[in-house]
Parts: structure tokens; sequence; C-alpha cells
């Protein structure tokens, strides 16, 4: 047993000697690997011309986003009909979709009818090629009864052109009723 003993420390000793060696080795050639990583992605491998920012679409994209908080946050319809395209499709916890911009003003329209005073914040935005998903926690007064609802929603857009062309909305709407 003491020989047992005795190898155990030894082995330990070595292996962190091992391991050591390894991590300056990892240390000093990673400084390569970045460097030559750095001049691939900064060109095209079959042009040799300049790469095309990816992070371009998706700056666009967050940007987007960001405006759709804002203005929904506004309460403003017209700004809000702005973000559109003119064939937007657009439903609502499971109904059929509303199609175009008159469409969706009629459902402004008829939404305004039914609440006195809406909050909402967005609780998470995520952008993911062209979609953005934006999950929303309300506080809403509706106008018949006066009576308050914590509403949660999910809203998925789909994007071409800067517009939005789809849209639907995930909620409970038995929270409404």
């Amino acid at each position: 047993m003491a020989r047992a003993k005795k190898r155990k420390p030894v082995a330990k000793a070595a292996r962190r000697k091992v391991a050591k060696g390894a991590a300056s080795r990892r240390a000093t050639t990673k400084p390569k690997r970045a460097a030559v990583k750095a001049k691939t992605t900064a060109r095209t491998r079959t042009t040799g011309r300049p790469a095309r920012k990816a992070s371009d679409a998706s700056t666009a994209m967050r940007a987007l986003a960001q405006r759709i908080v804002d203005v929904t946050l506004s309460d403003d319809d017209e700004a809000i009909l702005g973000l559109y395209a003119a064939n937007v499709e657009s439903s609502e916890a499971g109904n059929p979709p509303d199609v175009g911009i008159e469409a969706l003003r009629a459902k402004y329209v008829g939404w305004r009818n039914m609440t006195s005073a809406t909050a909402f914040e967005p609780r998470s935005v995520v952008v993911d090629g062209n979609v953005i998903v934006i999950e929303w926690l309300g506080r809403v007064t509706l106008a018949a009864s006066g009576r308050q609802v914590d509403m949660r929603e999910v809203a998925i857009h789909e994007i071409r052109d800067g517009k939005i062309v789809r849209e639907a909305f995930y909620y409970n709407p038995a929270v409404l009723a």
C-alpha cells in the first residue's frame, strides 16, 4: 500500500506538468489561429473581394424590431400602420388573417373601442433572419366593464423589404372576455 501512495502523487505531478505544457502551447497558438481566421473572413474565398458584412442585414432588422416596439408603445395607429406592406396578413389568436392596411385599420378601431387603457412592455425581442418575435406583457382595461386584466402575448412578424408582410399574435383570448 505504501508503494501505491508514492506513485499517485508522482502521477499527479506528472499530469500537472503535461497539462501546464499543453496549456502554454495552446496559449501560443491561439493568436496565430485568430490572425489566420481574421484574414480569411475579411475577404471572400472565391472572388478575393471584401466580404459583405452579414451583420448589416441583422443590424437593420434589430433597428426595425426596436421601431416596432417604440411605435407600439406610442399608441400611434398611423405610425404603426406605416410599418406594414400594403398586402399584409395579420391574424389574432388563431383567427383567420385580416388582409391589407384597411383591414388592420378596422382591427385597431375595434381594439380601441374594446379597451379604455392599455400598457404593454416588451419582455423579450428576438430577431432571426427575416423574422422578429416579441413577447409582450400587458395590462389592459376593458372599456365595457372597467376591469383590468393582465395579458401575455407573443407577436411574430415576418419582414420583407423592410415592411411587415405577415404577422400572428398568440395570446389567451379568454382573458379579454
